[in-house]
């Protein structure tokens, strides 16, 4: 039962960063077997099993989300940067082509020197000498500061958010009072302790968006959420859980969910989820059953919504 019922969840892991990370690291191993080519180049990769460590430290996490949330912000900062190191390298061209044209010869090769600078770097590999040079040169330094500093405030705001959303202390009492998590043991709640997130939102806040992919699930510990479907909206309270099973089938959301007054919440991942329902078969019948009856119940009416996305979902899995 639990092998056909977590079937179709063991190719959505290989397909996960996770899961790449560690076909990364092994694959040079097993194809020197196979290919009769020196891979020690390549592992290097292994070093990238590192990355892993993302998942027992909340900081390197917070992080992580931070870049993800701020990601249309930093890529607008890295193409005014190209777009500046561009102008930037063809004014350089300009001036000191015929000066020093083994530098500045071709816009190619000044790009070297507009990098450098609007890095704020500078090596002092290849300076102006001309006094036009000097002139973009000084022009290019101010907007270098400004390029610098623009990316780094928006990490750092994004970061302190992140950091005092997850303000309050994840407890065993506190775990413990989850119906989901009730009739477990002791021991088994303090390994469930290490996986869950804490997220403090205040009213208004939207914490899953329709159509975004489903990295975690969220269980509420107090205040109160609310589920917009198309047709219908759904309010869960303390105890309530939510985004399960686009977690587990790493789609996308069918629904919006936003926070209509101050809520904390629990975080549980999505890769964390499938190990935790493979170790405990009784959660993985309570998160599946509570989805079906509450998805049957509550969103009949809304018409093939989240029904047919998230309920035949969770059929799938069961089968």
């Amino acid at each position: 039962m639990a092998t056909s019922r977590f079937s179709s969840i063991r190719p959505a892991f290989v397909a996960s960063p996770s899961g790449l990370i560690d076909l990364a690291a092994v694959l040079p191993f097993w194809l020197s077997f196979i290919v009769a080519t020196d891979f020690k180049a390549f592992l290097v990769l292994r070093l990238i099993r590192f990355f892993k460590l993302t998942r027992y430290s909340p900081a390197m996490r917070s992080l992580l989300e931070a870049l993800y949330a701020e990601r249309r912000a930093l890529l607008g900062c890295f193409v005014i940067l190209c777009g500046a190191t561009l102008i930037a390298a063809a004014l350089m061209h300009l001036a000191e082509g015929a000066a020093q044209p083994d530098k500045f010869g071709t816009i190619p090769d000044a790009m070297w020197w507009a990098i450098v600078t609007l890095g704020t770097v500078g090596y002092g590999d290849a300076v102006p000498v001309t006094a036009a040079g000097r002139i973009v040169a000084g022009l290019t330094i101010f907007v270098g500061l400004l390029m610098v500093a623009l990316p780094v405030g928006i990490v750092a705001t994004a970061f302190s958010n992140e950091v005092h959303r997850r303000d309050f202390v994840v407890t065993w009492g506190l775990v413990a009072r989850i119906p989901l998590f009730s009739e477990l043991s002791a021991a088994q709640i303090a390994d469930i302790m290490k996986l869950l997130r804490s997220q403090k939102v205040d009213k208004g806040t939207t914490i899953t968006r329709r159509g975004e992919p489903a990295h975690s699930m969220y269980l509420i510990v107090d205040g109160e959420v609310e589920i917009r479907l198309r047709h219908k909206h759904i309010q869960l309270g303390a105890g309530d859980f939510f985004g399960e099973v686009a977690a587990l089938r790493q789609s996308k959301r069918s629904a919006t969910a936003i926070a209509i007054q101050a809520t904390r919440l629990l975080a549980l991942d999505a890769s964390d989820l499938h190990g935790l329902m493979d170790r405990e078969p009784q959660i993985a019948t309570r998160i599946w059953d509570s989805a079906q009856a509450k998805l049957g119940r509550e969103l009949e009416m809304a018409g093939g919504d989240l029904v047919s996305a998230e309920l035949s979902g969770a059929e799938i899995g069961r089968d």
